[in-house]
């Protein structure tokens, strides 16, 4: 029986007496309906992965226990994101785990798919080859055209962890032109300054003339501004909304709970009589202050302290993180998975140098 006398013993025994805690908790509180089978196995999924994140990432596991905060306020209810930071934490888990040959093995596959997905665009641009093609649009296989331009963007200052990264440059830079995506430009432009400390004038001349492009349209010889003051002005309309909601107690310090943008921007529609409907506040930054407050901003923080030994200039992996971060301004990289996909990856190659 000395086993049971180690901190891993009593949280083995926790972890074993959780199910049954949460039913007698279920059973007393009457008048709330809850099931005899989900909320004990929800209830056993958010301990277990509040535990593992905290033992992954301290910061990480903040984070998970809000979302099993927010589950048993709701009353049972779970939104799809209550289980994102333990899946994060695995996921780095594994990726402190694997071999450094996987790692640029990843990499590598990354920066393969960058040339196909550029390829693709100028294809569905041009439309020489009746291969995936949506009439009129340039989307890659990201389903938006944004989407696309970060992707490329932040591929680029990953392209000079090998010898040819210009040349990878080059070859992306076609999908991103046609891709017509200011906040890619912007991931871009801000990679590649990272990464080529020296090139800054040309990057940010190059990021000018992007935008321009994005903004200006030639007609007959004629300059015509596009009209897209009225989609900025929607966007702001949700950030005024979303900031003004969170400034209310307690949601400025515990937030409105995991993925509750999703739901809760669909009544804004509605009730503030927005032009737009979205599902994303279309900057990531709100919307995570949103959902989780000042104290997941404090967590968040937490974490990217702790990683700052890994971070330097001239470094391809945190170019692409400071690419990803300018695009979350004006968009959201977070909720496309490729993008989320890369950024996952350069975490990995950041906390290797640190953890390891």
């Amino acid at each position: 029986m000395d086993q049971f006398a180690t901190p891993a013993g009593w949280i083995g025994i926790l972890i074993a007496l959780l199910p049954l805690a949460i039913v007698a908790v279920a059973v007393a509180w009457r008048g709330r309906a809850w099931s005899t089978r989900e909320v004990p196995g929800v209830a056993f999924r958010l301990g277990i992965g509040t535990l593992f994140a905290a033992c992954v990432v301290p910061a990480w596991g903040l984070l998970a226990a809000q979302a099993a905060a927010w589950w048993w306020v709701r009353g049972w209810v779970i939104r799809s994101g209550g289980l994102l930071w333990p899946t994060a934490a695995a996921v780095l888990w594994v990726g402190l785990q694997s071999p450094q040959g996987g790692i640029d093995l990843g990499i590598a596959l990354a920066l393969a798919m960058g040339i196909a997905q550029s390829a693709l665009a100028i294809n569905q641009r041009y439309e020489w080859i009746p291969f995936f093609l949506i009439p009129g649009q340039v989307v890659g296989t990201l389903g938006h055209r944004t989407g696309l331009g970060i992707y490329l963007g932040m591929l680029m200052p990953l392209a000079f962890t090998t010898d040819y990264g210009w040349s990878l440059v080059a070859l992306y830079l076609p999908g991103l032109i046609v891709a017509r995506s200011s906040v890619g430009y912007g991931a871009a432009a801000t990679g590649l300054m990272w990464v080529q400390p020296h090139l800054w004038p040309i990057a940010a001349l190059g990021m000018t003339l992007g935008v321009l492009h994005r903004f200006v349209k030639w007609n007959g010889g004629h300059v015509r501004p596009r009209l897209l003051s009225d989609a900025w002005r929607a966007r702001a309309s949700v950030w005024i909304v979303a900031l003004w909601k969170t400034q209310r107690w307690p949601f400025w310090l515990i937030g409105h709970g995991g993925d509750s943008f999703h739901e809760d921007g669909r009544t804004w529609i509605y009730n503030h009589k927005l032009s737009e409907e979205y599902k994303e506040a279309h900057n990531d930054y709100i919307e995570f202050l949103y959902e989780y407050g000042v104290l997941g901003v404090g967590a968040l923080v937490w974490f990217a302290w702790s990683m700052r030994a890994g971070v330097h200039w001239g470094d391809p992996a945190t170019g692409v993180l400071a690419g990803m971060a300018i695009a979350s301004l004006g968009n959201f990289p977070v909720r496309v998975a490729p993008i989320i996909g890369l950024a996952a990856l350069m975490v990995i190659v950041i906390a290797r140098r640190v953890m390891l």
